[in-house]
């Protein structure tokens, strides 16, 4: 299966970083490959670097705004370049057969809401999942559960996504 997993670049912290390894090392050891944003940076090296130490394929999908050799991960089994933000969100979406959120940031949200509406809008039927590390969606994930009890969502939560922690996956 070839798993989505959208992340931070930026460098957060030996904690989440080493579950974040150890999440892409456990689905390459399982025969999974990644698809991911491509960087050699924070949290995106992280899951690169558990999936290429398990031996799994790795595809790096690029806008060509931040597209360089310093930043794209030196052991992809392809890059896939493409124009901007919006067209690299569609290609991972395209190439992935499930998604992952570990902690991240606008652009993780961004990647996650728009999944999260494509299938609650039944445009999108793949699994998506929120890799709750240490609590970090915690805020994001009652809010959720906020608009849901409000009337603002038409779908329950429980058929969008589920919420996985290192404990839970026994790592």
């Amino acid at each position: 299966m070839k798993i989505c997993v959208f992340a931070s670049s930026c460098e957060v912290g030996t904690e989440i970083s080493k579950a974040v390894y150890d999440l892409g090392k456990k689905l390459g050891t399982e025969g999974h490959s990644l698809v991911y944003g491509g960087y050699c940076k924070g949290l995106m090296a992280d899951i690169a670097n558990g999936f290429h130490d398990a031996g799994a394929e790795i595809v790096g999908v690029v806008p060509e705004c931040f597209d360089s050799d310093e930043l794209n991960y030196p052991y992809l089994s392809e890059l896939v370049r493409v124009k901007d933000l919006s067209e690299r969100k569609d290609e991972m979406i395209r190439l992935s057969d499930a998604f992952i959120a570990v902690p991240g940031g606008i652009g993780t949200l961004d990647e996650m809401f728009s999944l999260l509406a494509q299938k609650a809008s039944k445009l999108l039927d793949k699994e998506i999942i929120f890799y709750n590390v240490n609590g970090f969606f915690d805020p994001l994930l009652d809010f959720l559960k906020t608009m849901e009890r409000d009337g603002y969502l038409y779908t329950k939560l429980d058929t969008l996504y589920q919420v996985e922690t290192p404990e839970s996956l026994g790592l």
